[in-house]
């Protein structure tokens, strides 16, 4: 079970050692200007492997829970799927192979942002290491006993959007190695710390508003955290500035107030409550992504001007 791109890899993964007797993905959404519906990644890939692929609208519909159940799944692995599972799938595979069970890869170390954006927020919160788990699934959200995990070094100017493609493969690698175990029976079951345990909800758009009186490294963290989604923004002349790229700098002697424009010439730097920010790539509405001193010669900005 999954639907964005990342979990594409883990398909491919356990398709090299096990029978996927069918897919569950996210029903098709409407995208572009069109708005037509478009396949997920998962699905486009399923399709090309000539996997059966089921799109229901709620996993807790009694006529998915059927369908899959004639399938016989000894093994349900979950990538980002996108949807809650019901105790009756998972249960499911317990009942076709003693050894069964569902489980799920998610990109933490858990009991560390359990959640929808467990990537973002190790960025945003300024973690210096992240990594993948593989978990038996809980009814309690990304709460259930660890099986494998692996820990990666966060990079110091990495976005999420590049976090995420790194913790791919690696992912795929402790998804196979975990049912390699499943099917022998060792796969460990180590209870999460719930003491220690983080939450990584759902990042809303607004959320992307940047705050200039924070310092100089909670934006630039903001900022590479929500790289590719929603974007950090700010406004510049009323309207909203996408800041895609963005690093901290030492903050100038004199006194300025946050999101004030100091540097305009070669490079455009911005006060923060602490430090500044050097913006390095930006885009304007119905504009391209652009290098931020090519946005600031077409933008005519000055010195002394004002980001809200």
């Amino acid at each position: 079970m999954g639907t964005p791109a990342l979990a594409v890899p883990s398909l491919d993964a356990l398709r090299a050692e096990h029978e996927i007797v069918a897919i569950a993905t996210q029903p098709d959404k409407p995208a572009g200007r069109k708005k037509e519906p478009q396949p997920s990644p998962v699905k486009v890939r399923a399709l090309e492997l000539n996997i059966p692929v089921l799109q229901p609208e709620r996993a807790r519909d009694e006529s998915f829970i059927e369908t899959l159940r004639q399938f016989s799944p000894e093994a349900i692995a979950v990538v980002a799927y996108g949807q809650i599972l019901p105790l009756e799938i998972l249960e499911m595979p317990r009942a076709n192979h003693p050894n069964g069970g569902c489980v799920n890869l998610h990109f933490s170390l858990l009991p560390r942002w359990r959640g929808a954006a467990p990537v973002q927020y190790a960025i945003w919160r300024g973690d210096q290491k992240t990594g993948v788990s593989t978990q038996w699934m809980a009814e309690k959200l990304d709460a259930g006993d660890i099986i494998l995990q692996r820990e990666i070094t966060i990079e110091p100017n990495e976005t999420a959007s590049e976090l995420f493609e790194r913790l791919t493969l690696p992912g795929a690698a402790v998804l196979l190695e975990t049912l390699r175990l499943m099917e022998k029976g060792r796969a460990p079951r180590v209870p999460q710390n719930e003491a220690a345990a983080t939450f990584a909800p759902t990042i809303k758009k607004e959320e992307g508003r940047i705050d200039w009186n924070k310092s100089a490294t909670e934006i630039v963290n903001g900022v590479r955290a929500l790289n590719s989604w929603p974007v950090a923004w700010c406004e510049w002349n009323g309207a909203p500035l996408k800041i895609w790229r963005a690093s901290a700098v030492p903050s100038p002697t004199k006194q300025y107030s946050a999101g004030e424009i100091i540097e305009c010439r070669e490079e455009i730097i911005v006060t923060a409550g602490e430090d500044a920010v050097k913006l390095e790539e930006v885009q304007a509405p119905g504009r391209p992504r652009l290098q931020a001193m090519d946005w600031a010669r077409g933008a005519r900005l000055e010195k002394g001007g004002q980001l809200q």
